[in-house]
């Protein structure tokens, strides 16, 4: 019996730190396709939450049903899980293109805790104050359509999403915490001049 208790212990406690420390998230704040590695193997806890759906051998991706559509391009998770003291409910996966403004595709979590308290939980974060308790950006990059295909440059003059435009010939990339009317989101966004190699490198799960 004893021996029965102790192993249950060390099972929630297992579940208990690997929910705290949660690769998920560590690896969405870089904004790098290592996301997709992750979410591959970490694929049989993710089954638990949500649906999981694996490509390229070893990336897999959270589907929605339309990124394009805003009220069909998250997804609410069965149960919710946990990154230290946030409250992870969902997945949202948002693809706009605006013409000559560029295309625009954000990715990641949405949390069920005010934004400033997931700034303060992740406040190893450079945050840039965008909006008050509204929109922070962490890691912003930005790069030339002249650039190697893989470089990226630290964007110290980084301008967010459709309220303004990347400059004309570059891509910007980052991580924004985002208060929207329905939920707040932790995600990243690649926008601006995003072609097909660069979309296949960054967002390979688009392309499935």
């Amino acid at each position: 019996m004893i021996k029965n208790i102790f192993a249950l212990f060390l099972m929630f406690y297992s579940f208990v730190a690997s929910a705290d420390k949660l690769p998920l998230i560590d690896s969405l704040i870089l904004c790098t396709p290592e996301f997709f590695k992750q979410v591959h193997t970490h694929k049989n806890e993710l089954e638990k939450y949500t649906d999981v759906k694996n490509f390229n051998q070893n990336q897999a991706y959270i589907p929605v049903e339309n990124r394009s559509d805003i009220a069909k391009n998250h997804v609410n998770f069965k149960t919710p899980m946990t990154y230290k003291n946030l409250t992870i409910t969902g997945y949202y996966d948002s693809a706009m293109d605006l013409g000559k403004m560029g295309k625009y595709y954000f990715w990641g979590f949405i949390i069920d805790n005010d934004i400033d308290q997931i700034k303060e939980t992740l406040g190893f974060i450079d945050w840039k104050n965008m909006e008050d308790n509204l929109l922070y950006i962490g890691n912003p990059k930005v790069r030339s359509i002249n650039d190697d295909i893989q470089t990226w440059h630290k964007n110290t003059g980084t301008v967010v999403g459709v309220k303004t435009i990347p400059a004309p010939n570059t891509t910007e990339k980052l991580l924004l915490l985002e208060k929207s009317p329905n939920m707040n989101l932790l995600i990243c966004s690649i926008q601006g001049i995003v072609t097909p190699e660069l979309l296949k490198q960054e967002r390979p799960d688009i392309l499935q």
